[in-house]
């Protein structure tokens, strides 16, 4: 016995072995179509090393055959999982047209089918013969139609497998191209062989392809469980990622980068640093490790709002942690402000003015409001209509924010009331602001559908020196007092309610 072929027996078996444990593992990390098919393509792969590593330990050329037809119940479905397995990974969370799905499997039964009766037509083997080498009985074969139909077909398969995995190397994230690499040596490596064993190159009587794939094996070994190929990061789904406009990035156990999109690169990065690999808190310091959901923060004159997931391994621990970041800024002004004029809304403006009388009760400095109402309102809607009144409310409030400074807060209190906060503003000095707001309302004509509408405004006047006992809600109320005398007293005026 040629001490070379039993090695090489050996080595299949194996081989055979560590792909169907391969398989089982793979299935355990994560079930989803890619490694379904994943699965397939290295359990038809042990079948195949198997079956040849048994054939060519026979010596009776009855039992060669049986373990030759044994070989094909996997070795047409290689190409086709192999395909199948690379075109769902590189589209991860994409929809597969079902014809790229059913065509291959279709291609694969018909030359198996072909294969398995060969007896009865002799298209895939012309001819079968036995021959003695080193001790060996090896099968010789005439190659027929069919046999260049599958070479044909492995071919076109293992070419469009690598030319899909050298795409997706263009466009993935160089955290994941490792993987990415790997898949691509895995499915390059029994290309070379097989065009050599087929083509008649290789001159002995062995079958070398069994051994290249058993070596892409434990290439995909190395990818699975160095790489993570199934578990941390979700590879197919790069595109989607990179052009989100959320931030998303990717920790592991160290709280060190393990992926990061241009969005959070952009957004949270520090400028000229790869983040990749580092501490989080030392290249993106605002995305700390310690952030929770529902957290919400500023970067880059935008509000970003915090979703925090873990990342579980396969032994039931933290394999990392995923942290993405929204842009909630537009969400954020939609529910601060008045859909109609753009001013902040009553809850909104009610928590403004408390924080500014905050920081003014720590200084003793004063703070004034003053209450808006328009004069007959109702009879704009009554004769002009609803769309002519919308159109004075948004001017008046453009005409309030135009008369007060950038600190003073303004807001829309419901209807045609109209609220305005004046900090570090005395009553006396409020009222002036006041009487010129009343004066800029009644020279403001707005056109609406070509019809011109004017309108004054009444106003209420409360102010004091801010302390921690002032109520917000009690000078709003001073304020409202003061409106109420400014429409007794005939409307358009303002009116001061003095406040001990």
């Amino acid at each position: 016995m040629n001490l070379v072929i039993w090695i090489y027996v050996y080595f299949l078996f194996i081989g055979s072995v560590a792909m169907v444990s391969l398989g089982v593992l793979a299935l355990f990390r994560r079930r989803s179509p890619e490694v379904v098919f994943f699965v397939l393509l290295v359990f038809s792969s042990a079948i195949y090393a198997f079956s040849y590593a048994m054939e060519v330990t026979r010596l009776v050329p009855e039992a060669i055959k049986i373990w030759s037809r044994a070989e094909y119940m996997g070795i047409p479905y290689i190409v086709s999982f192999l395909f199948l397995f690379v075109l769902h990974f590189v589209n991860s969370g994409r929809r597969i047209p079902r014809v790229l799905i059913v065509l291959p499997l279709l291609i694969s039964f018909s030359i198996m089918t072909i294969r398995q009766t060969n007896d009865f037509h002799w298209q895939y083997y012309t001819s079968l013969t036995f021959e003695s080498y080193n001790g060996f009985m090896l099968m010789k074969v005439g190659k027929g139609f069919w046999y260049w139909i599958l070479a044909g077909y492995n071919v076109l398969g293992i070419v469009l497998s690598v030319l899909l995995i050298a795409a997706y190397l263009v466009r993935v994230a160089r955290a994941n191209r490792q993987q990415g690499v790997l898949l691509l040596l895995g499915s390059i490596l029994p290309l070379i062989p097989y065009i050599v064993h087929v083509s008649g190159l290789y001159q002995s009587g062995l079958d070398i392809i069994p051994a290249a794939i058993t070596l892409s094996t434990f290439i995909f070994y190395i990818a699975i469980f160095r790489y993570n190929l199934f578990s941390l990061i979700p590879v197919g789904r790069d595109w989607l990622v990179e052009t989100m406009a959320d931030a998303v990035i990717v920790l592991n156990k160290q709280h060190c980068v393990a992926d990061a999109n241009p969005s959070a690169r952009r957004e949270f990065g520090l400028e000229g640093i790869d983040p990749m690999g580092h501490d989080v808190s030392n290249v993106m310091p605002l995305l700390n490790s310690t952030l929770e959901s529902g957290e919400r923060m500023k970067a880059n004159d935008k509000i970003w709002e915090i979703t925090r997931t873990p990342l579980p391994s396969t032994r039931r621990s933290t394999e990392g942690v995923l942290i993405v970041a929204h842009d909630v800024t537009e969400l954020e002004r939609m529910a601060r402000e008045d859909m109609l004029t753009g001013l902040l809304n009553r809850h909104s403006w009610d928590d403004a003015v408390s924080t500014e009388m905050l920081r003014l009760s720590r200084h003793d400095r004063y703070g004034s409001v003053l209450f808006v109402d328009l004069d007959h309102f109702k009879h704009v809607n009554d004769s002009h209509g609803h769309a002519a009144g919308d159109e004075v409310l948004k001017t008046v409030a453009k005409v309030l924010k135009d008369g007060v400074r950038r600190p003073d807060l303004v807001g829309r209190y419901g209807g045609e009331e109209f609220v305005i906060f004046l900090p570090e503003s005395r009553p006396e000095e409020a009222v002036e602001v006041a009487d010129r707001l009343r004066i800029d309302l009644m020279e403001e004509i707005v056109v609406s559908s070509s019809v011109e509408v004017s309108v004054t405004g009444s106003f209420g006047v409360a102010g004091c020196l801010i302390n921690t006992e002032t109520s917000l809600e009690d000078l709003v109320n001073i304020a409202d007092k003061a409106l109420f005398k400014s429409k007794q007293s005939g409307r358009n005026r303002v009116t001061l309610y003095n406040v001990v």
